[in-house]
């Protein structure tokens, strides 16, 4: 798999929710408070991923069909509204 290419960041703050409205486990373990989310696409892929991250660096992932619903998701799961994403275009 190539490398995803992040296209929009967001720091999650006082005034999202936390932890959020969907848990995130991985091997039966929850996953710490995220600090910041982050939408990226692979070369090999026509979706976007919405990867949730933590202070210690592990992450989760939730995949959708286009970058509108991947925004859509966080502004769900933690009230990030669309003016706070800042544009990048970086390799994640």
């Amino acid at each position: 798999m190539n490398k995803m290419i992040a296209i929009r960041r967001v720091e999650l703050g006082e005034r999202h929710l936390r932890p959020g409205r969907t848990k995130h486990s991985s091997n039966g373990k929850d996953f710490p408070p995220f600090t910041s989310l982050v939408i990226c696409q692979s070369p090999d892929d026509t979706g976007y991923f919405l990867m949730h991250i933590c202070e210690n660096g592990q992450a989760a992932d939730t995949w959708h069909q286009n970058l509108e619903d991947a925004m859509h998701q966080a502004e769900w799961e933690f009230h990030v509204r669309t003016e706070e994403w800042i544009e990048t275009n970086e390799a994640f």
